[in-house]
């Protein structure tokens, strides 16, 4: 008797436990990003600081921020479907002396106007500009 109640409690847990999801798994554009590169004709006027690149991080309520060089900032964004996007500009604290790269990444969001998800990597596209190549934080 009490070995097929700790079966039944065995199966009950895993049946439950086994359906969580992880935390961490990525649903298309939601949760973490490292900012890799520019792709822009600009992009050779802001050299990307090789210790760091700004990390956003795409939130499910509709809200993101991102941890640049030294500083943060926080945004909205809407419209994460059929891969356009609408991100506000982000409010960050005091943004003198993060890198060009950083600042030039938190200041070029607002103009971002789809996105596509191809091989792990999220391209932020920037009309007539160019895009942000991303690739995922573990």
């Amino acid at each position: 008797m009490r070995r097929s109640i700790s079966i039944l409690t065995l199966l009950f847990i895993s049946i439950f436990s086994g359906c969580d999801k992880d935390e961490n798994e990525r649903i298309g554009l939601f949760g973490k990003w490292q900012a890799a590169q520019f792709m822009s004709i600009e992009s050779m006027y802001y050299a990307k600081n090789n210790n760091y690149s700004p990390v956003i991080d795409f939130k499910t309520d509709g809200t993101y921020s991102i941890k640049l060089d030294l500083n943060y900032c926080l945004g909205t964004f809407s419209g994460a479907d059929k891969n356009e996007i609408t991100i506000s500009a982000p409010g960050c604290t005091k943004i003198c002396c993060d890198s060009p790269f950083s600042q030039r990444f938190s200041q070029i969001l607002g103009s971002v106007k789809s996105y596509e998800l191809t091989d792990g990597k999220l391209k932020l596209n920037v009309p007539e500009w160019g895009w942000i190549e991303l690739l995922p934080v573990e």
